[in-house]
């Protein structure tokens, strides 16, 4: 390997895993997005630094038959998964952009995150910013806020919203609180229990943050909703590499489990 690309790709798989590294660093944030992201910049950045012994082991590997085997599955893995990953790092960036039509009869629900003693995380935050922008542009619309109440949480991620939003001016009256949820597969059910229960319209514009409403439009359309769109709350851009890569792990997990 000549040096010039030797150290341009050390430079590159090293900023890369800083990236990611990042979130653990700042707010102690850590989970298989860039946990996973950190093993594979972090391995391929040792394979650039010792890539001779590297290539030794490898050329020893494939020098028999059971090596050559076990070497092509896993070059076919590789290629599968990173094909797999741009079809759903494509779904991803699409649905984020689906924005509901102008005029669209619609029922906004709001996906809960973390609650702190402190108040709302800071994702839940972007999301409750988000939603009354929403609805004081559509001064029409109603909403669902969806999270119920984790053990470690003073109140119900729907009630945290609530207050946020009704303090903020927004009509109590067009606030619907579902409180019973406890994942984003649970909100979507739930929330669609109670906009059919309510009358509500059940075409839907699912606010949560933009790496999210993917998977979130699949659990929605599984729930039975009519149109889903995406209002998407920006996220923080020290945090969205590494949900962004949580979420591709989620979306796999979800059609490979036969969820969607």
């Amino acid at each position: 390997m000549k040096t010039a690309l030797r150290i341009f790709l050390l430079v590159v798989f090293g900023l890369g895993w800083c990236v990611f590294f990042s979130p653990v660093a700042v707010y102690g944030v850590f989970n298989i997005g860039n946990g996973s992201a950190m093993l594979l910049f972090g391995g391929l950045f040792l394979v650039t630094l010792f890539h001779r012994r590297f290539f030794a082991v490898v050329k020893k590997i494939w020098s028999r038959r059971i090596g050559k085997a076990a070497l092509a599955a896993l070059s076919a893995a590789a290629v599968v998964s990173a094909a797999c990953a741009g079809v759903m790092s494509a779904g991803i960036v699409r649905a984020a952009g689906n924005a509901p039509p102008e005029g669209a009869e619609c029922t906004v629900v709001v996906l809960g995150c973390r609650v702190y003693d402190s108040g709302p995380s800071l994702m839940l935050r972007s999301r409750i910013n988000t939603a009354y922008d929403y609805l004081t542009a559509h001064p029409g619309a109603v909403c669902v806020l969806s999270g119920g109440q984790g053990e470690d949480e003073p109140v119900s991620e729907a009630r945290s919203m609530f207050e946020a939003l009704t303090e903020k001016g927004i009509d109590p009256a067009r606030l619907y609180l579902e409180e019973n949820s406890t994942s984003t597969r649970e909100n979507l059910l739930f929330s669609m229990d109670l906009i059919r229960a309510e009358g509500l319209p059940e075409n839907v514009a699912l606010i949560t943050n933009e790496y999210h409403e993917y998977r979130a439009a699949l659990l929605a359309a599984k729930a039975g909703c009519g149109e889903c769109w995406a209002v998407s709350a920006p996220s923080q851009k020290i945090m969205l590499p590494a949900y962004f890569v949580r979420e591709l792990w989620g979306v796999a997990w979800l059609r490979l489990s036969g969820g969607v």
